[in-house]
């Protein structure tokens, strides 16, 4: 195959896989307009122009495209190039053809799913696998060929999820290790789990899939701080922060909080009103106002309660400590950066906060129009794109008191202020 023939059934391919109807009879015909596909055919060298010229003849003489001139150049000028044997496409480029891969693997897994239904399997994960694979065994097509989910793909997917029935194996065991035990490859779980994403994401709309988060190389954690006491799911023993201390939460931690209460609680009558937490966004900002005050009091800071560390556009540790505290009943306030996140982020976390106590407010803290003003000689330029973030803030956020004066003012100078150098005493 010369190399203008590679390009040319390339070109093609890309098409089928980016046109890939549900049903392979309604695929229109894949056609290639010559002045898009090679626009630069005018400038290139004679020889250059023959190469191409001879490559889409000689494709056509094999039957696999059909060749439209222009009338008053023919042999010269090619107005299009149309597919007309997609197989033979995939035969001369050496590939299975996609609509028969794809039924051999819908077949494959309804075969998994009529196995799963005979034999015992857990009521909640075995469902749910099963829900999985029967979905897939039916809308399974060329597209997902396309994205490099192949038959060995969706065997091994298989095999790891006939592993992970037995919860015990999963246990003191890393993810590389575990890919080595199944594919003898170190990679090759953290690969499939990538692969599959799109995949899942599809299914997930439709049916309950199983939970496979836990193998991702990922170690969501957040940081909380404040006289508190956290009580756990099941009874276990509470965790008492008598002193103040910053605290690290892994995610793992963080889904077993049941309740979040004050140590004061246990000494005084305590009001939903006098339980706040401030949430903020930089770790740096976090350490300085998080700590235990050790040398009298700040006014301003000794008003709350609690300190969550968000960490930007935050992960599912803060996100589950968000929710918690919420439904303990905290009064939440914002420290952040003066910019179109730092706005967005205050945003989310009072939508996550709703999740768990509907009508939650969030009051902002220092993300004013005098606290950009005064910092305003060391403001960051802010490019473009992250001017258009402004897009997504919605109304409920701008109603803020003194946020769309805030906005307004990003907008018209084109500056961000970095939480990092407000001082909050």
């Amino acid at each position: 195959m010369t190399g203008w023939e590679k390009k040319i059934i390339d070109a093609l391919i890309d098409h089928y896989y980016a046109s890939a109807p549900v049903d392979e009879d309604e695929r229109s015909v894949l056609r290639l307009r010559s002045s898009i596909f090679f626009p630069d055919f005018d400038s290139v060298s004679s020889d250059e122009k023959e190469s191409y010229l001879e490559a889409a003849e000689s494709l056509e003489q094999k039957g696999i495209v059909k060749l439209n001139w222009e009338k008053w150049n023919k042999g010269e000028r090619l107005r299009t190039i149309s597919c007309v044997n997609m197989e033979k496409v995939f035969e001369e480029a050496a590939e299975p053809f996609p609509k028969t891969e794809a039924e051999k693997i819908r077949t494959l897994l309804g075969e998994e799913v009529k196995a799963l239904r005979e034999s015992p399997v857990d009521p909640e994960y075995g469902e749910k696998v099963i829900a999985l694979f029967e979905f897939l065994s039916l809308n399974f097509g060329p597209r997902e060929i396309g994205q490099g989910i192949d038959r060995r793909t969706i065997e091994e997917f298989i095999r790891l999820l006939e592993f992970c029935r037995e919860p015990g194996q999963l246990e003191k065991i890393t993810t590389r290790s575990l890919s080595i035990l199944l594919y003898r490859d170190s990679k090759r779980l953290e690969n499939l789990l990538a692969l599959c994403k799109p995949l899942l994401s599809k299914a997930e709309k439709s049916v309950p899939i199983p939970d496979l988060s836990f193998l991702e190389r990922s170690y969501p954690e957040t940081m909380i701080s404040g006289e508190i006491i956290i009580e756990y799911k099941g009874g276990k023993t509470p965790l008492v922060n008598a002193g103040g201390h910053i605290l690290g939460i892994p995610l793992e931690n963080a889904e077993e909080i049941e309740c979040i209460h004050l140590v004061s609680d246990k000494q005084e009558k305590i009001t939903p009103s006098d339980k706040t937490v401030l949430t903020i966004e930089n770790k740096e900002t976090f350490y300085a106002l998080g700590n235990p005050q050790r040398h009298g009091d700040s006014k301003s800071l000794s008003r709350f309660n609690c300190f969550l560390y968000i960490g930007g556009y935050f992960n599912r540790a803060a996100a589950a400590l968000v929710r918690t505290l919420a439904a303990s009943g905290f009064a939440f306030y914002h420290a952040g950066d003066l910019d179109p996140d730092g706005i967005l982020i205050l945003q989310q976390i009072r939508e996550i906060a709703d999740t768990a106590r509907a009508g939650i407010a969030i009051t902002p803290l220092r993300m004013d129009i005098a606290t950009f003003e005064q910092y305003r000689p060391w403001a960051r330029p802010l490019t473009r794109p992250m001017l258009r973030q402004l897009e997504k803030i919605n109304d409920e956020t701008r109603a803020i008191p003194g946020m769309a004066d805030l906005i307004r003012r990003i907008e018209e100078t084109g500056l961000g202020v970095e939480q990092e150098i407000v001082d909050y005493r």
